[in-house]
């Protein structure tokens, strides 16, 4: 009787365990007619079974099925489970652990190469959304099945994807992870990828994390391979007129360049401008603004800076009539100040009326201090003309809006 027991146990053993591998057979049989749902519902069942658990062929379908959900355009399939990517990797790891005899290799490699694509959308699905290190995770897990023994089968070379690289370099900086983003940034340069962009990001990085000494060196390094690339020029530019050790002869010679190369962009010329003022050279600045509006009547900056220029030696000027003795010198130096702000008024008030006109955050700024030294003048002027008194009270009146 207990034999007849013990055989029956073994019987209902061998039953249970062939029904929980009957459910991996029935799981394909869904997943190959596209019931996803009734696949992974089976699937998730028999995987946890001691039948199961340690069966290459089990967690091979449960790759299948899950790589099947994420790539699905059924919005019930995708509702399934949002980590089925990342779930579908960890079956195919526990294949090539179960798998001693190796005879899912091929398999695998078709899987893998689906995967790359997988994780490669997945990856650009996310920077779109912004969620910049989701992004930086799948560009990472390219690259990482890039190098597996699965895809460098039979001498094969690992695959250099440099535009994966290069965008993970841009998710990592996005997702404020400078180290990831300085590491990638110098790989894509050491594969000759979007050179210049990839210096010129390098180097911002490289500032981010205070290693202005490298930053200094990759920069002149970029330029002198690639002269014309506007990227590399505009930020060698910015080191060397807004780094922390500024040299104003190197930013004049790299602006005069980028001047050279894109004669019609009026910032160059404003920055030109901007550095014979630090240079305490209001002439040549005032040269170089007038350049910029010449090419553009609608720059506002140059507007404003040409009016600032011109205040500012009234100002010098007012400052010295105190010292004037005599009555008449005195009545004629006053004079000549209170005409060189009415010369002045007209540059602040087109400022003013471009800066209006603008949508960008920079004329909003701007609109205030322009305001606000219009205020300041037509206070001197309110005597001379009622237009100037007018002027104050509407001014007055606008500044009180924001």
């Amino acid at each position: 009787m207990k034999k007849l027991s013990f055989i029956m146990i073994l019987l209902f053993c061998a039953t249970f365990t062939y029904a929980q591998k009957g459910k991996v057979t029935q799981a394909i049989s869904y997943f190959t007619s596209g019931k996803l749902d009734q696949a992974k519902k089976l699937i998730d069942e028999a995987i946890t079974h001691e039948a199961c658990v340690n069966w290459d062929k089990a967690y091979f379908t449960k790759g299948q099925i899950y790589q099947a959900i994420f790539e699905s355009q059924n919005k019930d399939y995708k509702k399934l489970d949002s980590d089925a990517l990342n779930k579908a990797w960890e079956a195919y790891q526990k294949v090539i652990e179960l798998d001693v005899k190796k005879k899912y290799d091929k398999k695998l490699e078709t899987q893998y190469t689906n995967l790359i694509i997988d994780y490669t959308n997945d990856a650009v699905s996310r920077f779109s959304a912004q969620d910049f290190a989701g992004a930086l995770a799948s560009f990472k897990k390219v690259l990482e099945i890039r190098k597996t023994p699965i895809m460098t089968q039979e001498g094969q070379a690992v695959v250099i994807d440099t535009a994966i690289i290069f965008n993970a370099g841009i998710a990592a900086q996005k997702s404020n992870k400078y180290d990831e983003a300085e590491k990638y940034y110098k790989e894509a340069i050491s594969y000759n990828y979007e050179l210049g962009r990839s210096y010129a990001f390098l180097v911002s990085m490289l500032k981010a994390q205070g290693k202005e000494e490298e930053a200094a060196k990759y920069l002149i390094e970029g330029y002198e391979k690639f002269p014309g690339d506007s990227y590399l020029l505009v930020e060698l530019i910015n080191h060397y007129l807004l780094g922390k050790n500024p040299d104003p002869e190197k930013a004049e010679k790299y602006l005069d360049e980028a001047i050279k190369q894109d004669p019609k962009n009026t910032s160059f010329y404003r920055a030109k401008a901007g550095l014979y003022e630090k240079m305490e050279k209001p002439q040549q600045a005032l040269e170089y603004y007038e350049k910029a509006l010449a090419i553009d009547p609608n720059d506002y900056i140059a507007q404003y800076s040409i009016g600032n220029l011109k205040l500012t030696d009234i100002l010098k000027d007012e400052e010295k009539l105190n010292a004037i003795a005599d009555v008449n010198e005195y009545n004629a130096a006053v004079e000549k100040v209170y005409k060189a702000y009415e010369v002045v008024v007209p540059y602040f008030e087109k400022a003013l009326a471009l800066m209006e006109k603008s949508n960008d955050q920079t004329a909003q700024e701007g609109k205030v201090n322009a305001m606000k030294t219009l205020k300041g003048i037509y206070f001197k002027l309110r005597n001379r003309d009622p237009k100037y008194q007018q002027g104050y009270d509407e001014t007055v009146k606008k500044l009180e809006s924001f």
